[in-house]
């Protein structure tokens, strides 16, 4: 029976390491990139410049999609691209899909006009002529090169300066208007010196408050003429108020689920 049970307790504690050891390289990994963020955002911006110059390269020079020289471009491209995705790949999914987005963009517009070069001037669509405008093909590639460094850049911006976006006067967000009031540490904090009986917070509410506190994660209680942020199981002071919306006369607190009044 014993040996049964080791054998099937092994597994279980080995997956728990290996989850953990997961968890450790990824924590590491964050550190890593939080302490050399400033190296990273350097490396992109050097990716950019170079790209550009690149750009500038492929549109003034005809090379063929399959020569060697195209599969030198091709290399730098991608090893360029891949630097600017390491300073974005850690700071969320957003940053990464717009990164992402204008990556494949600029490999476009780099590659596109070498891919031009090996089509013919004239090509037929369901028996119809379709003429084949080099230089509409080249102003084509260019726009998808600068909307690509665009999206880049916009990328970068989200994850490392969002308040760049920020319309100017913007309204503060909703949940700051809690910053401002304390919390209720334990059941026996002493406020001001004042020492008094506690009761549960529950006892200074009404009947019908109490059956929609699951509701609220702190309830907004004046304590001692000071206002607490409090739970709804935490015990205060009997001078205790719960303060009130003065028109509806139900609780102010912060909610469980949205944030707002209550």
């Amino acid at each position: 029976m014993t040996r049964e049970l080791i054998t099937y307790m092994t597994p279980t504690f080995s997956s728990e390491n290996s989850e953990d050891k997961k968890q450790d390289r990824c924590s590491s990994a964050y550190q890593w990139f939080h302490r050399n963020r400033s190296k990273v955002i350097a490396l992109s911006i050097i990716s950019i410049i170079s790209l550009f110059v690149l750009n500038i390269f492929t549109t003034a020079t005809e090379i063929l999609l399959n020569s060697a020289h195209s599969k030198i471009i091709q290399i730098i491209t991608i090893a360029l691209i891949s630097l600017i995705m390491l300073s974005i790949i850690w700071k969320g999914l957003i940053p990464i899909v717009i990164c992402s987005l204008g990556i494949a963009l600029i490999y476009g517009g780099i590659i596109i006009p070498s891919y031009a070069l090996t089509l013919s001037t004239n090509s037929y669509f369901k028996g119809i002529r379709v003429s084949i405008d080099q230089h509409m093909i080249s102003m084509a590639a260019e726009s998808y090169f600068f909307l690509g460094i665009v999206m880049v850049i916009l990328s970068m911006i989200i994850a490392y300066k969002p308040t760049l976006l920020y319309v100017k006067n913007r309204p503060e967000p909703f949940d700051a208007l809690w910053t401002q009031y304390q919390k209720w540490n334990n059941n026996w904090q002493l406020a001001g010196g004042y020492t008094e009986r506690s009761i549960p917070l529950k006892s200074l509410m009404k009947e019908q408050e109490i059956y929609i506190l699951w509701r609220y994660e702190y309830i907004l209680t004046n304590i001692y003429n000071t206002h607490y942020l409090v739970e709804p199981n935490d015990f205060v002071p009997k001078s205790s108020i719960i303060v009130r919306d003065n028109k509806s006369g139900r609780m102010i607190g912060i909610s469980k689920y949205s944030g707002y009044f209550i």
